[in-house]
């Protein structure tokens, strides 16, 4: 299992990793969408960004295109830090220690779909024909992304709704700006796992205070409590529920004798 998919889980459980040992070892707390930065590969001054401010981890963007040397650095800039790459097409093999890829072009190689111990993420356009949009939940990834405009609206929404009717797996959505508050939390409800801010222009601290606002959102919503505490009290039909049986036929009386 690659890093981001256990930070995946850990943050849909609301579990965080334990700080400290014995049984009074407090736990760290998590946000229920990860806070990730889109870093252009080979700009190390990005890269110190995202690692200054110690969010959930980076994507080097341009990695299939970028010179090695500049990938390199990139790579070294980041440190300790949790990253993946987002290429054109994706790759068999795994890039410069990444744990995790992105790809964006429906022309991969199947090929290139194999492998353990990373996590595989695609790009999907939400314009795609239904046709193909229910196809994609059955793809070999383990999740995919969304890119959404700014600011968010309802047709934003409405985008990423297309595209999380159609799959069970985990949604990451690419934002050009760190969202506000209310927005994170439409983007939480609208079933995003975690966020990719392009960190172009941004600090270490814009960082830091959004992910602290993140921390600070409960993982469910009041109306998702409401829904499923409406689902658990109210029965639901079965389909393999046996049907009532037909009430018996009259009994023929054969000892009536008639007049």
């Amino acid at each position: 299992m690659g890093k981001l998919t256990d930070k995946l889980e850990r943050a849909e459980k609301g579990a965080g990793q334990p700080l400290g040992f014995g049984g009074a070892a407090k736990r760290e707390s998590i946000a229920p969408l990860l806070l990730l930065g889109a870093v252009a590969a080979g700009d190390a001054a990005q890269a110190g960004v995202v690692t200054a401010s110690e969010i959930d981890g980076a994507l080097l963007t341009g990695a299939g295109s970028a010179k090695k040397a500049a990938l390199n650095g990139s790579v070294k800039a980041l440190g300790d830090t949790l990253f993946g790459v987002w290429t054109d097409e994706g790759q068999a093999e795994e890039s410069g220690g990444a744990d995790f890829q992105v790809f964006s072009s429906d022309a991969t190689p199947a090929g290139a779909l194999t492998g353990e111990g990373r996590t595989l993420v695609m790009q999907v356009q939400p314009e795609l024909p239904d046709s193909l949009l229910r196809t994609i939940d059955q793809l070999p990834v383990d999740g995919f992304l969304v890119a959404l405009d700014a600011p968010l609206t309802v047709a934003q929404l409405m985008r990423l709704a297309r595209v999380r009717g159609a799959t069970s797996k985990r949604l990451l959505v690419y934002l050009d700006a760190l969202p506000a508050k209310a927005d994170a939390e439409q983007l939480r409800d609208a079933g995003a796992a975690a966020l990719i801010v392009d960190a172009a222009g941004q600090t270490a601290d814009a960082f830091r205070e959004t992910l602290a606002m993140l921390r600070e959102l409960p993982h469910k919503s009041p109306r998702q409590r409401d829904r499923e505490r409406s689902g658990a009290t109210v029965p639901q039909p079965s389909f393999g529920a046996a049907r009532s049986a037909p009430p018996p036929p009259p009994d023929d009386d054969d000892d009536w004798d008639d007049d």
